[in-house]
């Protein structure tokens, strides 16, 4: 198999799941007073070598962004919206990390949130 299809392929892959993961997060919020329509954010990285550093930190930021975007209907000055805010960007942006699976993208959301990263790379113990 050439190494070049085969990522590209992967890459096309996971940006698809990656909106799925995002749309999906928002799969248990409430519905506003007539309905509420969750919204869907495409991040594509296709362009990103997202095993470097330098490519999972910029994916990592547009995940970021695309998650907050995402999660914006619970931007309000309720009474616990911030709590709700910021449990629903941090789902979305640990389950897309999560679906992409790429090592270095979970470190920089580990140096980002000071937390582990949402997953253990099983690819990495089969070696």
């Amino acid at each position: 198999m050439n190494p070049v299809t085969h990522t590209k392929g992967f890459r096309r892959l996971s940006a698809t799941a990656l909106c799925g993961v995002i749309a999906s997060s928002l799969a248990a919020l409430p519905a506003t007073a007539d309905s509420f329509s969750p919204l869907e954010v495409t991040v594509k990285f296709g362009d990103l070598d997202v095993s470097s550093p330098q490519g999972a930190a910029v994916l990592y930021n547009r995940i970021w962004a695309a998650a907050e975007q995402v999660c914006s209907p619970f931007e309000s000055s309720r009474l616990g919206a911030k709590m709700r805010l910021d449990a629903c960007i941090d789902k979305a942006i640990s389950t897309a990390i999560t679906t992409v699976g790429q090592p270095e993208l979970s470190r920089v959301y580990g140096a980002k949130r000071r937390t582990s990263a949402p997953f253990a790379p099983i690819f990495a113990q089969i070696r």
